[in-house]
């Protein structure tokens, strides 16, 4: 138990470093979700943004169950939400790590559950663990669910397939992405256990999925019924192989890699799993070679606990000159280079947006007129809506944005008439401050070091 428990407090204190050192959370991300989260708490539970993608508005597709617990947590700390948010970083830090360790160590023993831990927090998706966002939610609950759909592969009691798919639901009311990626990392599995002559129970499979997508329909049928579901995907962001080593790191690339032919050897339902998971991953991660449009450091993030886990297991059998001492030695030198390498990216990373960012959000909050639209650059805009309530043009999240207005022709070109910011309901323009042109129909209102605002007037 002790093991189990050491990974998951070394996350949570160097997570304490950037997020006592800090005044906002590390993320960019999580100010959309904050505003999402200020939806809910001023209107309960809605389906519709009116702030976001300004005149027009848009249907909140993104799940809601993080947006509902930073809004529970701001009720029952009377803490603001980017307070909330900043504090919550070392949390999920703790609580993923603890499930890797906790899930590996029920695979493969206490040994490799602690070494799991270790290893994740040596990777550089480490910076993705501590970030206060949806995907770490669902991250927590992801080995769970995967460890309940092998025991139910091998049980024939009902009961664990009806809990496992009430984590497949809670996943997809939570983030989308991992649940899609759990699930098909199941199947697929499900498939290698066929191949490989492992028991295979499909009606309590198909009562997994059944259990995840009842649960989940509760939120989702409301939002097709009424507007639909869309998602623009993302433009393809490929990594090169030396992308693949940082981002998994060395050492683990080169565990998970021994990890892996010594599962593919053993062909135990647990290997099985683990390999074809992340095997799995890798390739999609890859499909950028094929035409997909997938964002492979995003999709690499899901190998993160397989690889560790097989990397782990290595060490279980392991005997130099016929004594485990030299074995424990090594862990120990892992545990060290782990520490130093999460410590490393803790203590350096910074938050996502500037002050001058945040400055401008600040001035719209006691200065905007909370009625009319931002037009301004992509990255400011979901400060300004969260901090200010100020609606604005795009907003953040952009799979989600349906109709939006030319922002460059107020930003870039200047080629927009009366008509135009009559229709598009334009109050402010904002610019950064290389720019020394004055938009038409605009008088500068504000400036700080990096932006100007214009405030429209016709």
């Amino acid at each position: 138990m002790i093991l189990t428990l050491l990974p998951p407090v070394f996350a949570f204190l160097l997570a304490l470093v950037p997020s006592l050192k800090y005044s906002t959370p590390l993320t960019w991300d999580i100010y959309y979700h904050v505003h999402n989260a200020m939806l809910y708490m001023d209107r309960g539970i809605v389906f519709w943004d009116p702030l976001t993608c300004a005149p027009y508005g848009r249907p909140i597709c993104y799940p809601p169950l993080f947006h509902i617990m930073l809004t529970l947590l701001v009720k029952i700390t009377g803490l603001g939400f980017l307070t909330v948010a900043r504090f919550i970083q070392p949390v999920m830090a703790f609580l993923i790590i603890l499930s890797f360790s906790y899930i590996a160590g029920r695979f493969y023993g206490s040994l490799a559950g602690f070494l799991t831990g270790m290893l994740s927090i040596s990777s550089l998706f480490f910076l993705r663990i501590i970030m206060p966002i949806p995907e770490a939610l669902a991250m927590i609950f992801l080995p769970f669910f995967v460890y309940g759909y092998c025991i139910s592969m091998e049980n024939d009691s009902k009961l664990y397939p009806v809990f496992t798919g009430i984590i497949l639901g809670v996943l997809m009311l939570t983030h989308l992405l991992s649940a899609a990626m759990a699930l098909a990392a199941v199947l697929i599995s499900a498939l290698a256990f066929r191949i490989s002559r492992h028991a295979v129970k499909p009606l309590n499979l198909l009562l997994i999925i059944l259990t995840g997508f009842v649960l989940a329909i509760i939120w989702y049928a409301p939002l097709l019924i009424k507007y639909g579901f869309f998602f623009r995907p993302p433009p393809a962001d490929p990594l090169s192989i030396v992308g693949y080593l940082n981002h998994l790191g060395a050492l683990l690339t080169v565990l998970a890699l021994t990890g892996l032919i010594c599962a593919l050897k053993r062909r135990e339902r647990r290997d099985i799993l683990m390999a074809s998971w992340f095997i799995f991953v890798l390739a999609l991660s890859a499909g950028y070679t094929v035409g997909l449009k997938v964002l492979s450091d995003r999709i690499l993030y899901f190998a993160l606990f397989p690889a560790a886990a097989m990397g782990a297991s290595i060490f279980n059998s392991m005997k130099v000159a016929d004594s485990r001492w030299p074995v424990y030695v090594l862990v120990l030198f892992i545990s060290v280079y782990s520490l130093c390498s999460g410590y490393g990216i803790a203590s350096t990373v910074k938050p996502e947006v500037s002050e001058s960012e945040l400055e401008v959000a600040q001035w719209f909050k006691y200065n905007g007129d909370h009625k009319t639209v931002v037009v301004s650059d992509y990255h400011i805009q979901p400060l300004i809506v969260s901090i200010a309530g100020q609606p604005v043009s795009a907003g953040g999240y952009a799979p989600g944005s349906k109709d939006t207005i030319d922002a460059r022709k107020y930003t870039i070109t200047f080629d927009y008439t009366e008509d135009d910011i009559r229709i598009d309901r334009v109050g402010y323009i904002i610019l950064d401050t290389k720019n020394r042109k004055t938009p038409p129909y605009s008088r500068k209102v504000y400036r700080n070091m990096d932006f100007v605002v214009y405030r429209v007037e016709v």
